[in-house]
C-alpha cells in the first residue's frame, strides 16, 4: 500500500488513462450487448443495468476523466488533434444517450441509439489507447517512474 503512494506523476496518469480506456471500452459494450439482452431477457429492463440515472452520470464521469487525461496528455506529447476525437466522442455519447427511448421493453429499443453510444465510447477508449502511446513513447524512463541512477531498485538486473 506505501508503494500506491510513491507513484510518478506520469504513472499516476498512466494509471487514470488505463481505467478511463476500460471504463470507456465497458461503456461501449454495454451499449451494444444492452439490447440484445433486452430482448432475450425482458426482466433486465427494470434493473439497474438500464438505470437512465446511472448511465447518464457513468456517461458525464468518462467524459470527464477523459478530458482530464487527454488535456494532461497533450500538454505533454503536443498532440493537440486528440482533443479532437475526444469531441467527437463525447459529442456522439452524449447525443446517443440524450435521444435515446426509455429502456423498458423491447419495442423500444434502438439500434441505432445503441451503436452511436458504442462508437462514442469506443472513441474515448481511443483517445486514452493514443494518449498513453504517446506519452510511452515520448520519455519511457519518465513514465515507467524508473531513472538512470545506478543505485536505482528498478535499473539492477
Amino acid at each position: 500500500m506505501g508503494n500506491l503512494f510513491n507513484l510518478s506523476a506520469g504513472r499516476m496518469r498512466l494509471l487514470w488513462d488505463r481505467g478511463g480506456m476500460f471504463a470507456s471500452s465497458l461503456c461501449a459494450v454495454h451499449c451494444v450487448c444492452m439490447p440484445v439482452l433486452l430482448l432475450a431477457m425482458p426482466f433486465l429492463a427494470g434493473t439497474w443495468l438500464t438505470d437512465r440515472d446511472l448511465e447518464r452520470g457513468f456517461v458525464y464521469a468518462s467524459i470527464s476523466l477523459a478530458a482530464l487525461c487527454t488535456l494532461g496528455g497533450c500538454r505533454t506529447h503536443g498532440k493537440w488533434w486528440l482533443m479532437g476525437l475526444l469531441g467527437a466522442g463525447a459529442g456522439t455519447l452524449l447525443v446517443a444517450h440524450a435521444t435515446a427511448p426509455p429502456a423498458c421493453c423491447s419495442e423500444h429499443l434502438s439500434w441505432p441509439n445503441a451503436i452511436g453510444a458504442a462508437f462514442g465510447g469506443l472513441m474515448l477508449a481511443s483517445t486514452h489507447y493514443f494518449n498513453i502511446r504517446w506519452q510511452k513513447a515520448l520519455a519511457p524512463a519518465a513514465v515507467s517512474g524508473c531513472c538512470n541512477h545506478s543505485d536505482c531498485a528498478g535499473n539492477q538486473s
